[in-house]
């Protein structure tokens, strides 16, 4: 561990450290951008000793701290690098010492705590340029997910949980019926110290889509807006939910209209005998960056509001996959990523019939009353509504 009192690397020839550039102070600079030779560094303040400022520094770039200052990266993140440098800074900032540190070297005292920015009012922060620039990013922390490692069993149990989350959040909803084949997510190197997935682009197989004649009319453009699109939604809606949970407002009739996105969001979210503590969600909205953490607790009572009793009313959104005449019924492919058997009453069957030639791969909004099964679902039609396969759903 790095002490004071450790043989120093030099001195720089006492060469003389000028901010270019200080983005936080408190008397005087506390977190500064400088250059000493042809190195960019970034610098933070962390103890006087001696008469001398302490500093960490690290290597840095415009894009980190264009996202710094614009409270799209944490303090934490800004410094998040596998090497670093101590300097000792005399009254004129001239180097009296320097250490070349590696990250294992270091108090964990001299590092931000995560998700925090530059200043309070930027609210829960991105760690990463990864997050800041995703379409969707999944972040998961807990004890047992370390920078070191973490055990391969919850690791596999987290990234298909996040696989899984991500398609059904950004997939666009004439590919729902669709296999990883034809839409799958690009995504950006996994970050441990927690669990970071941070989706990048997503990967549209054309040549698939076209053996589908019913999406002719739709280009590579059509589904790159969609999935954007989507994602957009998702960020609103989450904010929402937070809101709404915060306020103590998540009451029945919400969770009624917004049971399938709740649904969702419950899958991956933790329960109390969890191994995670929080997930945190960053995703591109119309408005810019969406950040939203849910702890452990707040993530418990989500759980239990959509994952209780059977027959309860709830709003289903999806697609049509078949129908069956005999038993008045038709098949959807939920949002939610279920296959849901769709019971109607004789007077709306027949309505429903006089579709029947368009009708498979329609979306649709279903109200009734939901008895979950483990191999299908099944639903209690009281209203639908056929959706034009260009309308937006959730």
């Amino acid at each position: 561990m790095w002490t004071i009192d450790r043989p120093t690397d030099g001195d720089l020839d006492r060469q003389k450290v000028e901010p270019i550039e200080t983005l936080y102070e408190f008397d005087g600079p506390m977190i500064f951008r400088t250059k000493l030779g042809p190195v960019d560094l970034l610098c933070n303040k962390v103890s006087d000793k001696g008469g001398k400022h302490l500093y960490l520094a690290c290597q840095t770039d415009e894009a980190t701290v264009s996202a710094l200052r614009g409270g799209l990266l944490s303090v934490y993140g800004a410094f998040d690098r596998a090497s670093h440098w101590m300097l000792a800074l005399d009254k004129d900032f001239r180097v009296a010492s320097y250490w070349n540190c590696s990250r294992q070297d270091l108090p964990k005292r001299f590092f931000a705590k995560p998700g925090l920015g530059l200043f309070h009012w930027f609210g829960p922060v991105p760690d990463s340029l990864e997050q800041t620039h995703a379409l969707l990013a999944i972040k998961f922390r807990g004890e047992a997910l370390t920078e070191v490692g973490m055990p391969f069993g919850k690791l596999k149990g987290l990234l298909d949980q996040a696989f899984e989350t991500a398609r059904k959040v950004l997939i666009p909803p004439q590919l729902i019926n669709s296999k990883s084949s034809t839409f799958d997510l690009q995504v950006a190197p996994l970050k441990f110290a927690s669990l970071m997935i941070a989706v990048k682009e997503p990967v549209i197989n054309m040549q698939a889509i076209r053996r589908n004649r019913t999406l002719d009319k739709y280009d590579r453009e059509d589904f790159e807006t969609a999935v954007r699109t989507r994602g957009a939604d998702f960020a609103a809606r989450l904010q929402d939910v937070h809101q709404k949970s915060q306020d103590n407002l998540l009451d029945e009739k919400y969770t009624e209209e917004n049971f399938a996105f709740l649904d969702v969001l419950a899958d991956i979210l933790p329960d109390e005998e969890s191994f995670v503590d929080s997930v945190e969600f960053n995703a591109a909205s119309a408005h810019g960056l969406t950040t939203v953490v849910f702890q452990r607790e707040e993530a418990s009572a989500i759980k239990a509001k959509v994952q209780g009793a059977d027959a309860r009313r709830v709003a289903e959104h999806g697609a049509i996959t078949g129908i069956t005449v005999a038993s008045k019924s038709l098949r959807m492919r939920s949002v939610r990523g279920k296959d849901v058997t769709c019971l109607f009453n004789a007077e709306d069957f027949q309505q429903l019939l006089a579709e029947r030639s368009s009708i498979v791969n329609r979306p649709i909004e279903i109200r009734g009353l939901l008895t979950r099964r483990p191999r299908r679902d099944l639903l209690e039609v009281e209203t639908y509504r056929l959706i034009e396969r260009d309308e937006r759903h959730p």
